[in-house]
C-alpha cells in the first residue's frame, strides 16, 4: 500500500534535558537527604513515638518514630526518583509539572518530619505545645517551586514530518486495508511502580496505625491501574473504523465506526490544545494524548473531533479517510 504524499515538514523534537533541568532534578534529593541526616543525628534523642496531630497546642495523635522516618523518607525518596524520571525523553512534555509535583511531595514529607521531630528535640518534651508551628510543615509544599523555577519553560518542537491535511490511499473497490501500531509510554509504567510502592508503604502504615490511611492506599492503587491502562496502547484502523485499546489490560478506550467518520488527517498535536495528557474530553472534542507531536485527528459527521497521538500518522489517517468514504 503506497504512502500518501506529504507536503509540509515540521521541525524535530529536542526533548533532551538541559543542564538547568538536571540541576532542578538534583535538588529533589535534598529533602530525602535532610530526613536521612537528621534522623541519624537525632534518633537516640527521640522518644519511641512522635506527635502527629495537634489541636491548637495539644497533641491529639502520635505515630511511631520509626514509622514516621519510614513514611516521610519513602515519600521524599519517591519524589527524588520521579525527578530522575522527569529527565527522560519520554517525559519531556510534562517535565516541569513532574518536577513541581515531586517537589511538593518531597518538601511536604521533609517539612512534616523536621517540624515534628525538631520540636521534640528543641523542647525536650515528647508532646510539645506546638501552637501554629505544624503549619510550617505545610510550607514544605512550596519546595516544589524551586525545581519548577530552575527548569524554565522552553518550546518543544513537534517531532512530526508530514502533512497537516486530509489525504487518501489508492484502494480498489474490492480491496481491504488494515493498519495498527502499539504505542508504549515507559513513563506511565514508572509512575505505576512508584504509586504501587507508595500504596504498599501506606498500607503498612495503615496497619500499624489501626486503619488510618487505608483509603489513601486504595486511591494510589487505582491511580496506578490507570497508569497501566495508558502505558501501552494498540491503535488500529480497519473495516471496523478506529479502535484504541489498552494492550496490557485489554480494555477498550475508544472506538469510532466508519459510518460515523467524515474524514481523518495527520496533524501535530499540542496537548494543551486538547486539555492535557491522557484521555481528555472537551466540548466538541476528545483525545488520547500520550505525547506532543504527530497524531491523527478524526472528524465525525456530527462535527466533533477525536485525536490520538501515534507515530507516522499519515498512512492511518489516509487509510481511514479512504475506508470512511466508501
Amino acid at each position: 500500500m503506497p504512502h500518501p504524499t506529504t507536503s509540509e515538514t515540521l521541525p524535530a523534537l529536542t526533548p533532551r534535558a538541559t543542564l538547568t533541568e538536571r540541576l532542578a532534578s538534583a535538588t529533589l534529593w535534598l529533602p530525602a537527604l535532610a530526613i536521612s541526616v537528621t534522623a541519624t543525628l537525632w534518633y537516640d534523642r527521640l522518644p519511641a513515638v512522635l506527635p502527629k496531630q495537634w489541636n491548637g497546642a495539644e497533641v491529639t495523635s502520635t505515630a511511631g518514630t520509626e514509622v514516621m522516618i519510614g513514611v516521610t523518607g519513602a515519600i521524599a525518596l519517591i519524589g527524588a526518583i520521579v525527578g530522575v524520571i522527569a529527565l527522560s525523553d519520554a517525559a519531556a512534555e510534562i517535565r516541569r509539572v513532574l518536577l513541581l509535583a515531586a517537589g511538593f511531595a518531597a518538601g511536604l514529607a521533609a517539612g512534616v518530619w523536621l517540624v515534628t521531630a525538631g520540636l521534640v528535640i528543641a523542647t525536650g518534651s515528647p508532646e510539645p505545645a506546638a501552637g501554629a508551628w505544624p503549619l510550617l510543615a505545610l510550607l514544605g509544599c512550596g519546595y516544589g517551586l524551586f525545581p519548577y523555577a530552575l527548569a524554565p519553560r522552553r518550546p518543544l518542537e513537534g517531532h512530526f514530518s508530514g502533512t497537516a491535511g486530509t489525504t487518501t490511499v489508492p484502494l480498489g473497490a474490492t480491496e481491504a486495508g488494515a493498519w495498527f501500531t502499539t504505542v508504549t509510554v515507559p513513563m506511565f509504567f514508572w509512575f505505576a511502580g512508584a504509586l504501587a510502592l507508595s500504596a504498599a508503604g501506606l498500607a503498612i502504615f495503615s496497619a500499624i496505625e489501626g486503619g488510618a490511611g487505608a483509603g489513601g492506599a486504595v486511591t494510589l492503587v487505582l491511580v496506578a491501574a490507570i497508569c497501566l491502562v495508558f502505558g501501552r496502547l494498540r491503535v488500529s484502523v480497519d473495516r471496523r473504523g478506529l479502535r484504541v485499546v489498552s494492550s496490557l489490560l485489554r480494555l477498550p478506550i475508544k472506538q469510532i465506526a466508519l459510518d460515523q467518520i467524515r474524514s481523518a488527517r495527520a496533524e501535530s498535536i499540542r496537548p494543551l490544545e486538547w486539555g492535557g495528557w491522557g484521555y481528555r474530553v472537551l466540548p466538541g472534542r476528545s483525545a488520547v494524548v500520550l505525547t506532543r507531536g504527530p497524531g491523527m485527528v478524526v472528524e465525525r459527521h456530527n462535527g466533533t473531533l477525536f485525536a490520538v497521538t501515534v507515530p507516522e500518522p499519515e498512512l492511518p489517517a489516509a487509510l481511514l479517510s479512504t475506508l470512511a468514504a466508501r
